[in-house]
């Protein structure tokens, strides 16, 4: 199984989106995601199933709690989910509190629960993780964790001055930055795509070519719970989360 986390430290950047049409996309090529979403505002969990479980904030700090425990199949045959609460919000000082090492262990439950001999449940071929817009002990745990980072934008002067905070993150956490790609992107207007080659000249081949367009597509399919392809799989809003699922796999090595 391969991780992949979408990271920003700044919020309302696409990350909950794009982690909901990427996994989607996944799924539609055979292969089983499983979800888990980190972030206290719990909007991926309650996109992907109506009944959100408790228990990942008890899991990340109590040796006891098996991530299993918010666990969560969807209406997607391939995909499944660990739900988040608010209360993961108030578990972040506690978990701070715990030495390096017992962080380190509680935030790799997260990754290696289903190799346990005890799991029962299907094998997954890639975990995507909703982050949330946070740097603390959790995040840099998770981040330090997983296999790759992906970092979704919105194109401003202030968010691209920006990535260089994010990408040192990363590079301090010692996991693969696989790219970053723009999000909301507008081309009809000239600012956006001056920005867009800003971020490529910055950043090189860590900028990735796929970009995901400014769409009422977009927008009203998380409005109605229905990925972009599900919702208009025929428009160029759906297609731009193909092609940036295509271009992770071909980063991831797959």
């Amino acid at each position: 199984m391969k991780s992949i986390a979408l990271y920003n430290n700044k919020g309302g950047v696409g990350k909950t989106t794009s982690t909901i049409n990427i996994s989607q996309q996944l799924a539609l090529k055979g292969k089983t995601v499983l979800v888990v979403d980190l972030d206290g505002q719990a909007n991926s969990s309650r996109f992907f199933t109506e009944e959100p479980k408790p228990g990942l904030a008890d899991a990340l700090v109590d040796a006891a709690t098996a991530p299993e425990i918010a666990l969560c199949t969807t209406r997607y045959d391939n995909i499944d989910i660990i739900t988040a609460t608010p209360e993961l919000n108030n578990i972040i000082s506690r978990f701070g509190a715990m030495t390096e090492e017992h962080q380190r262990q509680q935030a790799e439950k997260i990754f290696s629960f289903s190799a346990m001999p005890w799991y029962s449940g299907r094998k997954y071929d890639y975990m995507l993780i909703d982050m949330p817009p946070a740097l603390n002990a959790l995040t840099k745990n998770i981040l330090s964790s997983c296999d790759y980072v992906f970092v979704p934008i919105e194109l401003g002067l202030f968010s691209i001055q920006g990535i260089p905070t994010v990408t040192d993150i990363i590079s301090r956490c010692g996991t693969k930055f696989g790219g970053c790609f723009a999000n909301r992107f507008d081309k009809d207007n000239p600012s956006d795509v001056q920005l867009l080659d800003m971020l490529r000249s910055n950043l090189g081949k860590k900028a990735m070519d796929s970009v995901i367009p400014y769409s009422r597509v977009i927008k009203n399919s998380i409005n109605f719970s229905v990925s972009a392809a599900e919702y208009m799989n025929w428009t160029s809003a759906s297609d731009s989360f193909k092609k940036l699922t295509d271009e992770i796999l071909e980063r991831v090595g797959d």
